[in-house]
């Protein structure tokens, strides 16, 4: 049974390469350039798609979600009082310098998910 297994090693220095490598072939600039952050998801998907046979994402917002009519306004955590979840998110996608660029993101999941096996649910995202 042990001899099938497989194993997955990862430095961080190995991980943070992958994933700007990973980010400089997609819309979503590195850090370097936009001075914005890989968020954890970023590198949680980095990850998956190298260990995992399929992703399945539960809960995760698309990047439309925000500007359509009647969104639910959601706290960005759960666990403090803040802004909601798309006030965020709009806040650091249009900083100046430094935050996530969680919208961008979301747009590179959504094009991942094309060649990858990964599914969105609750929402339910469309990956055309």
């Amino acid at each position: 049974m042990l001899s099938q297994t497989k194993s997955f090693t990862y430095t961080a220095s190995n991980f943070h390469l992958e994933a700007q490598q990973a980010s400089k072939k997609v819309i979503c600039p590195g850090k370097v350039q936009s001075g914005s952050y890989l968020s954890t998801g970023w590198f949680t998907f980095i990850l998956a798609m190298d260990a995992c046979y399929g992703i399945h994402v539960y809960g995760m917002i698309n990047d439309t979600y925000c500007k359509t009519e009647g969104y639910r306004k959601v706290p960005y955590h759960y666990y403090e009082q803040g802004r909601d979840e798309c006030d965020e998110y709009f806040l650091h996608e249009h900083a100046p310098y430094g935050g996530h660029r969680f919208i961008t993101e979301k747009k590179v999941f959504a094009k991942w998910a094309k060649k990858h096996r990964i599914i969105f649910t609750h929402p339910n995202w469309t990956v055309s």
